[in-house]
């Protein structure tokens, strides 16, 4: 039964989306293992590997396991993109969307973590880890295939819409990040207990380069050449984007009060600062909007999130959970995270909050759901984001293999990334944007 769940979740992630102002800034990851990413990555609450590390370090101490422990997990990040017009539908005599474009993507990320927690004077649990993982992802692909019109006088057989080439714009680049930590936890009866951590993460430096040119190689015939305006005349460009290392702390606790957890945590603002090779080249590429305000307006607001410095946002999250401590797991979670980023950020302060259950079935597997909500950074452009996560996992012995999905939707409006002389069309495009992250977490407890 897990095996074909396995299956239909991969052939699921094969379907879905990218985010174009994301890679403007780098996505973040909220989650580092399946556990905790299927339940509506609520890893403040949940994660107790190395990966807490980056979320809530007093969780190291939060479980039972004595010894060395090691998490590994590997993201399939699968994106799907469509870019669309209203046009008026000819038979039904009504306004629909239409899309010109539709681009897919598929990255892989992997992650591991340390863990080893040892019993101090038979009252604290002491837990030292270190992890690494991806902390940003900057890539984003684009590629849209342009077609022409070509009349027959001579009756002979031939293409009517003849491929021209593609617009092509490409981002490429991952930011990773360095953690150590260690915890304290504490009993003092049966029914109370706590834990109090602090761990420090290096966010590591990192290449970015991004692209954009108008690939003729496939181009058909000079005819086709000269009376073709389909082309963008967009000039083709190559920008590297170096980014600085930068540093963090968290420092968090948690209490237990029979079978209820409180948890909070704070994490420090930071700065990564970048290097942009040339910032000219940004500014002289929204010259070619002069006719679409609203869409330059856009265009700048992107370019500023390129070559300004990227924030980390100060963090603070609160969980409640109800335990059931017959399965080590949890019942029932909610999460509430705040992210502030300084006045001077062209980013919004955004708040996340997280709802999840998991339930043990009579043959002891769990099923997890939940469902993530967060206004957008990137607001008045972007509102809110809603996603929905679910999973599983399996345990022999000391080895457990936790898996999980999760898909997000977001539509919004952007100007033409590849703008054409003398076409008519709206000042913006519709973009429905989606994503589907399988995640896959494999654990192995040596004692």
């Amino acid at each position: 039964m897990h095996f074909r769940l396995l299956i239909i979740l991969v052939l699921l992630n094969l379907a879905s989306s990218q985010s174009y102002y994301e890679s403007a800034i780098g996505a973040g990851f909220d989650a580092y293992s399946a556990h905790s990413f299927s339940l509506s990555s609520s890893s403040q609450v949940t994660e107790s590997s190395g990966y807490s590390l980056f979320f809530n370090p007093s969780n190291l101490s939060i479980d039972d396991n004595i010894g060395f422990s090691v998490n590994t997990t590997n993201f399939i990040d699968s994106r799907f993109e469509r870019r669309g017009l209203i046009v008026k539908d000819s038979f039904g005599d009504f306004l629909t969307e239409s899309d010109y474009v539709k681009n897919s993507s598929l990255f892989n990320f992997n992650s591991i973590s340390i863990k080893f927690n040892e019993i101090l004077l038979d009252y604290f649990n002491a837990g030292i880890a270190m992890s690494f993982a991806p902390y940003k992802s900057y890539n984003f692909t684009y590629e849209e295939e342009v077609r022409g019109q070509l009349t027959s006088n001579d009756g002979q057989i031939f293409s009517r819409d003849p491929l021209l080439g593609y617009h092509i714009f490409t981002s490429k680049g991952t930011q990773y990040v360095l953690g150590i930590g260690s915890s304290i936890g504490f009993e003092t009866n049966a029914d109370i207990q706590g834990s109090i951590g602090l761990s420090y993460n290096s966010v590591l430096g990192s290449d970015i380069k991004e692209s954009a040119h108008v690939d003729t190689s496939f181009l058909i015939g000079t005819i086709v050449t000269e009376d073709s305006n389909e082309l963008s005349n967009l000039p083709a460009y190559n920008l590297d984007y170096k980014l600085r290392n930068s540093n963090f702390f968290v420092i968090g606790s948690n209490i237990i009060y029979d079978q209820y957890l409180l948890s909070c945590s704070f994490q420090n603002s930071a700065v990564i600062k970048k290097k942009v090779s040339d910032e000219d080249i940004l500014g002289s590429l929204i010259d070619f909007y002069d006719s679409n305000e609203l869409g330059a307006n856009i265009l700048a607001f992107h370019s500023s999130l390129k070559t300004s410095k990227v924030e980390i946002p100060q963090k603070i999250s609160i969980g409640v959970s109800i335990l059931d401590k017959e399965n080590d797991a949890y019942s029932f979670i909610i999460n509430y995270e705040s992210n502030k980023y300084s006045k001077s950020s062209s980013l919004k302060s955004y708040d996340r909050f997280s709802l999840g259950i998991e339930h043990y079935t009579i043959s002891n597997i769990p099923l997890r759901f939940s469902i993530g909500y967060k206004t957008s950074e990137f607001k008045p452009y972007i509102s809110s984001i809603t996603s929905f996560a679910c999973g599983s996992g399996l345990r022999f012995k000391k080895i457990t293999f936790d898996y999980a999905l999760k898909y997000r939707h977001i539509r919004y409006n952007h100007p033409d990334i590849f703008p054409v002389e003398g076409e008519f069309r709206p000042d913006l495009d519709i973009v429905n944007d989606s994503k589907i992250i399988l995640l896959g977490t494999l654990t192995y407890n040596f004692k």
